[in-house]
């Protein structure tokens, strides 16, 4: 490495943040001149706010943050993922400089700074806190130099819907089994809130199940709306799922956080990864009538035995015998032994939007076929639900039959 020259430049404002607008505008400072502010603060182990003090990549965490100019990852190895690499010679203020322990056996960064320019750097030391150190006068700094990395001139975040849709929910705290956004979500809740009310996709409630259906989709091949799951967070097997958003990060309702972004090439993210799953397309065939009125009840009608209109609530046939007689002018007979004798059976692979489903319980009860193994019918606990019948672990073994009415 070689120490010369004066080197002059900036670091560009983005204003992609994870900030309400409010709070961007508030933010004038560069990355550069909010670190010159914290000059002093204490080093702190895995500190990343200056009221209780930092650690390095926490430091530089905040400083990029609250500037409003880019969200990085946690860890000192995270970060050096991002960027691109640049000569000494070449570097300009704002850009990070990495620095490795020769205790290290591995060739990897354990320290990361930012550069101030004419060879100097602001960082955080463990007897001085945040301080600006001169590198090209400090052997003990020149001798630990690894890299110069410099960020995108911004984060790329899709202008798709879902995309949009789901920042709004940022900072919602994590609550295990919840998915409602004034309670908190768990990350499948999260995504399954997401989904209806964005796009009108109603998905299966666990991690596990929405890794059921869908199509896998190769990392290569990922984009924005698509599903990330990741196995053996917190237990065995499938445990946690994203939603990808672009330029390698995903949204999620983590369980140490809340709903934040993190990247996939984060060492923890990458040792869990399990694949990808394209959801988007999962869409009820509201072009059939029969389904698009049948919609309109999910979760507004509740059951009430003998219930026959969304007046006084459903009972499981009334709910069919109800949809068929409003759209089509069918009286079908009004329990479910005599509606499934009223159409012409049909195979289980040639389901049709619109088609009968009949589950076996104690009684025959019976659904409306929505498209993509989902059917719409009534339960006691919920009234009129969307059930997905490959992946729910009650209904998907009690399939008994269909039919097509015509």
């Amino acid at each position: 490495m070689k120490w010369k020259g004066m080197l002059i430049g900036g670091c560009a404002l983005v204003g992609l943040m994870f900030m309400s607008q409010s709070e961007v505008s508030a933010q004038t400072k560069s990355p550069l001149e909010k670190a010159e502010t914290l000059i002093g603060t204490p080093y702190h182990k895995g500190g990343t706010d200056p009221k209780t003090g930092f650690d390095a990549s926490g430091f530089i965490q905040y400083v990029y943050k609250t500037s409003g100019t880019f969200d990085l990852p946690r860890k000192v190895i995270d970060q050096y993922q991002i960027g691109e690499k640049v000569l000494w010679e070449k570097a300009k203020p704002g850009d990070l400089v990495y620095f490795r322990s020769p205790e290290e056996t591995k060739e990897i960064p354990t320290h990361v700074a930012l550069y101030a320019g004419n060879h100097q750097v602001i960082h955080i030391t463990l007897s001085q806190g945040v301080v600006k150190t001169d590198v090209s006068k400090s052997k003990y700094w020149t001798d630990r130099f690894y890299a110069v990395k410099r960020l995108p001139v911004s984060q790329e975040i899709s202008d798709d819907r879902v995309v949009k849709d789901a920042m709004e929910y940022l900072g919602i705290p994590y609550v295990f089994g919840a998915a409602d956004p004034k309670v908190g979500f768990d990350c499948s809740g999260f995504l399954q809130y997401l989904f209806e009310k964005s796009l009108g996709i109603y998905l299966p409630r666990s991690a596990e199940q929405q890794w059921m259906i869908g199509e896998k989709v190769a990392l290569d091949d990922i984009r924005p709306g698509d599903f990330v799951f990741f196995s053996n967070t917190y237990k065995p097997g499938i445990s946690h799922v994203g939603m990808y958003i672009g330029g390698d990060r995903f949204i999620h309702a983590s369980r140490t956080e809340s709903v934040t972004i993190s990247y996939l090439s984060e060492s923890y993210w990458r040792e869990k990864w399990t694949g990808a799953k394209r959801l988007t397309e999962l869409k009820l065939a509201k072009e059939d009538p029969i389904v698009s009125k049948a919609a309109t009840y999910i979760g507004e009608a509740p059951y009430v035995k003998g219930g026959t209109n969304p007046e006084q609530g459903f009972d499981t046939a009334g709910f069919t015998q109800y949809v068929y007689q409003e759209v089509l002018g069918i009286e079908l007979p009004r329990y479910a032994s005599g509606q499934a004798k009223a159409g012409t059976p049909v195979k289980r692979s040639e389901l049709q939007p619109g088609d009968l489903v009949f589950f076996k319980g104690t009684s025959l009860m019976p659904a409306i076929y929505a498209g993509s193994n989902q059917v719409i019918h009534v339960t006691v606990s919920n009234g009129v639900v969307i059930t997905n019948m490959k992946t729910s672990t009650y209904w998907k073994d009690k399939y008994e039959m269909a039919v097509r009415i015509k």
